[in-house]
This record gives C-alpha cells, structure tokens and sequence, in this order.
C-alpha cells in the first residue's frame, strides 16, 4: 500500500495560506496550570485593622490568579454581621513590579469581582465545599483574579523573583464583623498561594512552534472601587470617574449606614448613560434576573446567594457565550478620558445611603506596567484589539 499522506495544511512543514508559515501551538495548549505556596501569616481580629504586607510573590511563570486561604483555630462563636466572613478584609491590593495597584477591593467587594467577574466554572467560593460561616471558624478562599479567560489572556509575566508582584491584605476590626464579638477571638491562619501558567518550550516533540506568551501580550485587567459615594434625597447623576480602557464589569452596591441595603437608596428605574447614548432604562428587579442569567452554576434556588444591595449593571464579559467570563473581547465596552459614564435614578432617599462603584477594566494600550497603571491610557488614540475570528464564522 502506498504511504499514507497528511491532508493539505497539516503537520509540522505545512504552510498555511499564501505561503504563511505553519499554525503556532496555542499559549493554552503549550503551556500548563501550577499552583505555588506563597506568602503566610496569622492574625487575631481586635480593635483596630491591621495591615500585612506587601508580601512578595514567588516567581513561577504566567499569573492566574492568586488564592487568599482564611483557616481558624481557637475561639468560640459570635454573632456576624451580613458581609462577614468577607468582611474580615478591610482591603486586598495586588501591585505589578513598579508598585503600581492592579487590583484594590475590600473583602465583600472580592466577593462580588470574583462572582460577576466570571472566572470559574463555579465562580461563588462561597459554594466551595470547606467554606463556612460559622462564627469561630470562618473558612473561606477569595482570590485576586488576573487570567481574563481560560486562553491565558491577561495573564502577566512573573518569572522574575528580583522584580515581585507584591500582596497586601488590610484585616478589618471586631466591630466591622460582628454584632457580638466572640470571646475569645478565633486565631485565622491566612495563606496564600498563585494559580499559574508554566513557561512553555518554543518548540514541542514534534518541532512544531509554540506560543511562548499569552494572547495579546501587555493586556491587563484591572479591579478598582470608588466607595461611599453620596446618595442625596431625591433625583441624582452618579458618574463613575474611572475612564480610557476597556470596561468589562461594572457594579454597584448600595448602603445604608455603612450596611447592604435594596431599601432606602435609590430608586426605578436607573438610567445608565453611555456619552449620548442610554445604554440602560431599567429597574433593580430586572437588573437581579440579567445578573442570574449571566451566572449558571446553581443548581437550585436555594442554593442562589444572597446579592441584598449589590448590581451589576455594566456586564460586558460575556463574549459569545452569553454568560459571565467568555472568551472574547467582543463585548467589552471602550471607553476614552472624556468618556461620560454614568446612572441617573430619580428617588434616592438621601440621608445615610451610599454607593459603591466595583469596576473591572481591561488595559491594552500600552505594555510597560508603570504606563498600564495612568488612567485614561492613549486618551483619543485608544484602540481595542479586534476579537479572532472564529473558524466556520462571518
């Protein structure tokens, strides 16, 4: 029998198109997932918060993300407010290697980035199977997420352990958890470790080239909050400042007297401008559904959490997929300095309420860590990547 032969365009001397070279093995095929210990330390909850860090990260390869493991041991229960066990964390900050913040949340704020920010298949850790809220043992893993999807994308370089990325994590006051303190206070041993790609070969076994880096090298996503922002009695325009990348999520979560609150905020429907264009005429109550759509990991709805106060009303992460975390840029809203962005909401109540902007956007203008971390970017020249074009598409 003759020797077989490899359809056209295939193996590792085929060219491609007019001659083009032959396909590179993708980043998300040449490379591979590690998990690396970092940083730990042991802290006991009293008066006043207490800051830990910066803590150097490990040097391992392609950033993930980074895992924020809470374990107690010793006391006895209290009673605890609604964000707790979140709440134990006044302030989780990750900075690049110029110092720089990539990512600057409070604990119950990282609950809602890694929920809504769509990075996992079960994207709510507090439906991880250790995860408790009991009040002398409050288990629980946030995580600072990097990897904008499971292509690697957004993942940043970290191989060198002279140039670190640096953790800091700010644990919040008794009084901020819990309604009665438990006595005595658990001792909660935190632990950190990194989620990471590994740096892959130039070549595989078969000498076929392989991309070394993510898709689009020197994108970043970036995670930032705009707290306690007055809400005045009455008609309001609140304008998120935050403009000049792309804008992948934006949330919000309304207060009163420092506490979650549906009530006594603000009112229907939210108007959400766009320069001259409403993007959204809504009210809360279907701006809830969409944010349940966009989620499809529960089971039931008894197992649908708990979101008292909190909206996502910018969702521009959900790709082709229609659902939160998919693969394309194709959603993602672009925005330049002059941007105008804002809600408008015609009855807030005024008084003690707040608002809390969470906002997730991506960078892609300029690599260099200490130009990624200038607001605004290329101001007017800004131009977002174009999404792949997917194979059997228009």
């Amino acid at each position: 029998m003759p020797a077989a032969t490899l359809p056209a365009q295939q193996g590792t001397q085929s060219a491609g198109a007019a001659g083009q070279p032959a396909a590179v093995v993708p980043f998300s095929q040449a490379s591979h997932y590690g998990m690396e210990q970092g940083p730990s330390f042991t802290v006991t909850q009293g008066t006043t918060q207490q800051t830990f860090g910066p803590f150097p990260l490990p040097a391992t390869g392609y950033l993930r993300r980074v895992l924020i493991e809470v374990t107690p041991s010793g006391g006895t229960a209290g009673t605890a407010l609604a964000d707790y066990p979140a709440s134990i964390f006044a302030l989780i900050r990750l900075t690049d290697t110029n110092g720089a913040p990539i990512y600057e949340l409070s604990g119950y704020n990282t609950l809602l980035a890694d929920m809504y920010g769509g990075y996992a298949g079960c994207p709510d850790w507090r439906q991880d199977p250790d995860y408790s809220t009991a009040g002398n043992t409050p288990t629980f893993t946030p995580y600072v997420p990097l990897e904008i999807d499971a292509s690697g994308m957004g993942s940043p370089a970290n191989l060198s352990a002279s140039s670190a990325y640096r953790l800091t994590c700010v644990v919040d006051t008794l009084a901020n958890n819990y309604s009665a303190n438990p006595s005595p206070v658990p001792v909660l041993t935190v632990q950190v470790y990194c989620d990471f790609w590994t740096l892959p070969n130039t070549v595989d076994g078969s000498g076929r080239q392989q991309a070394i880096t993510p898709p689009y090298p020197g994108t970043l996503q970036l995670w930032s909050q705009q707290p306690n922002v007055t809400v005045n009695a009455g008609a309001n325009r609140i304008p998120l400042n935050r403009m000049g990348n792309l804008l992948r999520t934006v949330l919000i979560v309304t207060r009163v007297a420092g506490a979650r609150s549906d009530t006594n905020t603000i009112g229907d429907p939210i108007t959400l401008r766009w320069d001259d264009i409403n993007l959204q005429v809504i009210d809360r109550r279907t701006i809830r559904k969409r944010m349940r759509e966009y989620l499809n990991d529960w089971a039931g709805v008894a197992a649908v959490p708990t979101i008292l106060g909190a909206y996502v009303v910018g969702q521009y992460n959900h790709g082709t997929s229609r659902l939160a975390g998919g693969i394309s840029v194709v959603s993602w809203l672009p925005t330049v300095s002059a941007t105008r962005y804002e809600i408008s909401t015609p009855s807030g109540a005024g008084g003690a309420s707040t608002l809390d902007w969470i906002i997730n956007d991506v960078s892609v203008a300029s690599t260099a860590p200490q130009q990624r971390a200038t607001v605004g970017g290329t101001g007017v020249q800004f131009h977002p990547p174009v999404a792949p074009v997917v194979p059997g598409t228009t």
